[in-house]
């Protein structure tokens, strides 16, 4: 059983924006797009997603800040955090805090879609929707 992600991309670059969200819909994802952290929480309080691709180095509310007012609003989403700044430090405690994984940019398209899929059957097995035997068969991942 295929479960396609309705993904909310957050990126103040807006080529890169434009250009992940254009890829992801041609996998056949629904996308929307928020280019900073204020857009995005008002996406998430009048949209339904599953997943959030969320850029950390943004200006105004960063990332980080952003994941935070997730967390606080209690929007039930995977987060995936984007980078093109490594900090070991950052990425563990985003991690240890709840973000479901975190990505160095550029990542592939692959790399993405992969990440994405995990994500959503994670929020799956959350919600009861599917069960570890779907997984472990692979067909969450058709």
């Amino acid at each position: 059983m295929t479960h396609k992600a309705r993904i909310l991309v957050v990126d103040d670059e807006e080529r890169f924006r434009k250009s992940l969200c254009r890829l992801l819909s041609a996998e056949g994802y629904t996308v929307e797009a928020a280019e900073n952290g204020h857009e995005a929480l008002n996406k998430l309080a009048t949209n339904q997603f599953d997943v959030v691709l969320l850029d950390m180095k943004m200006p105004g509310m960063s990332g980080a800040e952003t994941f935070s007012e997730i967390q606080l609003q209690g929007f039930d989403v995977e987060t995936v955090c984007l980078t093109g700044h490594t900090s070991i430090t950052d990425a563990m405690k985003l991690l240890h805090n709840g973000v479901f994984d975190y990505l160095l940019k550029p990542a592939s398209l692959p790399e993405i879609v992969e990440t994405v899929q995990r994500a959503m059957e994670r929020k799956l097995l959350r919600h009861g929707e599917i069960g570890m035997s779907e997984l472990i068969g692979g067909s969450a991942n058709d």
